[in-house]
């Protein structure tokens, strides 16, 4: 067994009710999420044929002023195969993953977060695939560091077939 990786190009889709912010540095991307606000940001696709099991998905981040406290970050999947009874157009996202991290000591310095996607709503090679993620600005006891979070990249790891 191998590793797979899926690069998931910034920005993804935003949330119509409270997208997350964007700026363009040197012309690369960064999606801010608010310290006070949840923000989502999701992607689409058909999971790959190679996909056995252990879902992983990697938060790469700078904080825009912060320099002390943490910072968390959740993600959901939604999976349906072939033959579900699932109606594509509704979501039904699986429980939140999330995982925490002290942030940087000097703000606009690169930090990465891993977050083990045990809720992964069934997920199978082939899938259709919804992927939500957001910063978890409401957890006043795991993301306590003020200011946006600038995500710079995000991968989905897995183990292959």
């Amino acid at each position: 067994m191998a590793t797979g990786t899926i690069i998931l190009p910034l920005p993804g889709k935003f949330d119509d009710t409270n997208p997350p912010g964007i700026i363009y540095t040197n012309n690369a991307a960064k999606v801010l999420f608010d310290d006070t606000t949840q923000e989502y940001m999701q992607w689409a696709f058909r999971m790959p044929a190679n996909y056995a099991s252990a879902p992983l998905l990697k938060v790469q981040y700078a904080m825009a002023s912060a320099t002390t406290g943490n910072v968390e970050f959740e993600c959901q999947i939604m999976a349906v195969s072939d033959g579900d009874s699932a109606n594509i157009d509704t979501d039904s996202y699986d429980t939140a993953n999330s995982n925490s991290a002290s942030v940087p000591a000097t703000a606009g310095h690169l930090d990465e977060i891993s977050i083990t996607l045990n809720n992964d709503d069934s997920l199978a090679a082939n899938d259709y695939i919804r992927i939500k993620l957001s910063r978890d600005a409401d957890d006043a006891t795991n993301d306590t560091a003020t200011g946006d979070a600038e995500v710079v990249a995000v991968t989905l790891e897995y183990t292959t077939t």
